[in-house]
């Protein structure tokens, strides 16, 4: 098999921004009215903080990240200059259909890696199409699946 590159962003995390923004305004809610409460105030306000870094990694992730290579060759791929053997995934899973995120999960994880979910910059039906060719020849599982990823 040939090497075949495709240009390649991290996934949108759309739903991470939004539920984190819901998650934020809702517990300033709470720190609100629990002013003088201060075990309620402190773990509201530590709730906060800890979604807001969520936050900020994903808004970095979806909009300041430039886009990244990804390459398929004999028996690996070859994902930001990380190489992913064949033999080490477990299944390859399609999220969505109009710019659908693709998800590499490992044997050895339950959750896709933050750094294994991706979607195509362009032509993706030709992405998708190389992909499956690939997982065929290296006898890796593909499925149209909802997955979760890191932040």
């Amino acid at each position: 098999m040939r090497e075949i590159k495709h240009p390649v962003k991290s996934a949108a995390r759309i739903r991470t921004i939004i539920g984190m923004t819901a998650i934020i305004m809702s517990q300033s809610i709470l720190v609100f009215r629990s002013w003088d409460q201060s075990g309620v105030f402190y773990a509201s306000l530590t709730v906060i903080l800890l979604c807001l870094v969520g936050l900020l990694l994903a808004l970095y992730r979806r909009f300041f990240m430039e886009p990244i290579e990804l390459c398929l060759s004999k028996e690996q791929i070859v994902l930001d200059g990380n190489i992913i053997n064949s033999r080490d995934i477990k299944v390859i899973m399609i999220r969505g259909y109009f710019k659908p995120v693709i998800g590499l999960l490992p044997y050895s994880r339950r959750i896709v890696p933050m750094n294994m979910a991706f979607r195509y910059l362009k032509d993706e039906d030709r992405g998708i199409s190389d992909l499956k060719s690939w997982a065929k020849i290296n006898n890796v599982k593909m499925v149209n699946k909802s997955f979760q990823t890191w932040i």
